[in-house]
C-alpha cells in the first residue's frame, strides 16, 4: 500500500531556534511553546443535523486539512491551506521563516484526490498523518463547503502549481497566510461553515472532537 508523504512543517527543531534566536526573547519563546502545546481546540459538531454525512480532519503534528467528499464522483478530495512560497513552491530556508510567519504573504490553497473508505482507520494507513478525526454534519453544509472551495479552486486554475513532495495541486489563495492567520486557522472557519462550534484558539494543529452534551456547564 502506498503511503502519502505528511505534510507538516518540516525541520522543526531549528525553526524554534530561528525564532528564539532572532525574533523572540527566551522568556516570550517559553511561553508561546506553552501557549501554543498545552490549548486543545474542540470541535463541536452540529446537533442532529440533516441527512448527516462524515468529514475528516487530519492532523499532521503542525497542519491540519480537512476531507470531504467530491459530490460528483464520490471520491474524497482533500483540501490544505498554508504560504505559498513555504508549502507550494518548498522554499523552506531558515531565512523563509520569518517572513512566512510574521507578515502576511500569498496564501496557498492545495487539493488533491484520494481514493480511501468513509473511516479513520482506512484512511489513516493510506495517509500519513498523525490522527483523523471523525465529523458528523449535515450532507447539504458539506456539499455548499465542497462547491465552494471546488469553485475557488477552479476559478484560480491559472496559478496551479502542483508540489510532488506533498502530492497536492496548489492555486493562490483568497486570504494571505501569517502566524495568526494559518492552515489551523483556516480549518476551524471551514469547521464553522459545516455547522461546527470550534472553540479555543486553533493556532496548532491540535483538534479533539467533543460531543455537545461534554461541554455542557453545569
Amino acid at each position: 500500500m502506498i503511503r502519502v508523504m505528511p505534510l507538516p512543517l518540516r525541520r522543526k527543531k531549528w525553526i524554534i531556534v530561528v525564532l528564539g534566536v532572532v525574533v523572540l526573547p527566551p522568556s516570550a519563546v517559553i511561553v508561546a511553546a506553552a501557549f501554543l502545546a498545552g490549548c486543545t481546540t474542540s470541535i463541536i459538531p452540529p446537533a442532529d443535523p440533516t441527512d448527516p454525512v462524515s468529514i475528516f480532519v487530519l492532523d499532521y503534528g503542525r497542519h491540519s486539512s480537512l476531507l470531504l467528499r467530491d459530490t460528483g464522483t464520490q471520491a474524497f478530495i482533500e483540501y490544505a491551506y498554508g504560504d505559498w512560497n513555504w508549502f507550494a513552491l518548498d522554499r523552506s530556508e531558515w531565512y523563509d521563516v520569518v517572513p512566512t510567519l510574521f507578515w502576511p504573504t500569498r496564501g496557498a490553497l492545495g487539493q488533491r484526490t484520494l481514493h480511501v473508505e468513509s473511516n479513520p482507520e482506512t484512511i489513516l494507513g493510506v495517509v500519513a498523518c498523525e490522527q483523523v478525526l471523525e465529523v458528523t454534519v449535515s450532507a447539504q453544509r458539506a456539499s455548499e463547503l465542497y462547491a465552494e472551495l471546488h469553485s475557488q479552486f477552479e476559478q484560480r486554475s491559472e496559478t496551479l502549481h502542483y508540489q510532488p513532495l506533498y502530492d497536492l495541486a496548489f492555486v493562490h489563495g483568497e486570504t494571505a497566510f501569517h502566524l495568526f492567520e494559518n492552515c489551523n486557522h483556516m480549518l476551524a472557519d471551514w469547521l464553522r461553515e459545516l455547522g461546527c462550534e470550534v472553540r479555543g484558539p486553533a493556532m496548532a494543529a491540535d483538534f479533539v472532537v467533543r460531543e455537545r452534551a461534554e461541554t455542557v456547564q453545569p
